[in-house]
């Protein structure tokens, strides 16, 4: 896959699909890599310029991030260095998601429409723990420490029960992932607060919520909806962390 190199770094990406489209950008998850999107990337390039890239410590990508500032503002340097010729839709999951509120806040020019699914603008007190937690295990025991904690948090036992194949291939990808930079991520996520920034957005924003996610819950994305003005706000039954994993034909719809 190519790696662009730009000012705050080097982007691991794949882009595909008629180039005479407005493009889609998909922003992954901190659980997950690029590959979470396998699924829906090829029906996507159908009709659609979809990209896909990598965030630093996942693949190739290079840059020095310590906050979700730092990642907003790589993310960004990546998109100039494509140099696009018109303002991208945003298809944003989890980590993705606080990112792409950082990246349409500051640079708005940028983004045409920005959907989200299941993150929010901050986490909140008790919810911050965990992310405490998996930095330290994997600072000290490494990657495959959070490998069960991360598939508890991508999907509902039920689905990871059902669907051990998928299972296997979520920790294969997520193994490859630099533990030192994945312990920064969770960090960051602990420290962040986007509320304030969130206020200004005046883009249309899709924000989407699986019930049944135990990582960033409904009540995350509902309190994004209430802050962002003029927002939509919608619901996935029997959804954890990842609809383009456990409900892909609901995700094509909703970027359709």
């Amino acid at each position: 896959m190519p790696t662009l190199e730009h000012s705050l770094g080097a982007t691991d990406f794949e882009r595909a699909g008629p180039t005479q489209q407005r493009p889609l950008v998909l922003f992954h998850t901190l659980l997950a890599d690029r590959s979470v999107y396998d699924g829906i990337f090829p029906v996507l390039a159908k009709t659609r310029d979809v990209i896909r890239f990598q965030f630093p410590g996942f693949g190739d990508s290079k840059g020095r991030c310590e906050s979700i500032d730092d990642y907003a503002s790589w993310t960004i340097s990546f998109l100039k260095a494509l140099a696009l010729p018109c303002p991208v839709d945003v298809f944003s999951n989890g980590f993705g998601g606080f990112v792409s509120v950082g990246v349409v806040s500051r640079a708005p020019e940028l983004v045409n429409k920005l959907t989200i699914a299941n993150s929010g603008a901050a986490f909140p007190d008790e919810r911050k723990p965990p992310l405490l937690k998996m930095a330290e295990l994997v600072e000290t025991k490494g990657i495959e420490s959070v490998l069960d904690t991360a598939i508890s948090r991508m999907f509902p036992e039920e689905f990871a029960t059902a669907n051990p194949e998928i299972v296997k291939q979520r920790k294969e990808a997520l193994s490859k992932t630099n533990p030192q930079q994945f312990a920064v991520a969770c960090r960051a996520l602990e420290k962040l607060d986007y509320r304030a920034l969130a206020k200004g957005i005046s883009k249309p924003v899709h924000i989407v919520a699986g019930l049944n996610d135990a990582t960033t819950p409904p009540a995350m994305s509902q309190e994004l909806h209430k802050i962002i003005q003029g927002s939509e706000y919608s619901e996935i039954d029997d959804c954890g962390h990842c609809p383009q994993i456990q409900q892909p034909q609901k995700t094509l719809q909703l970027l359709s």
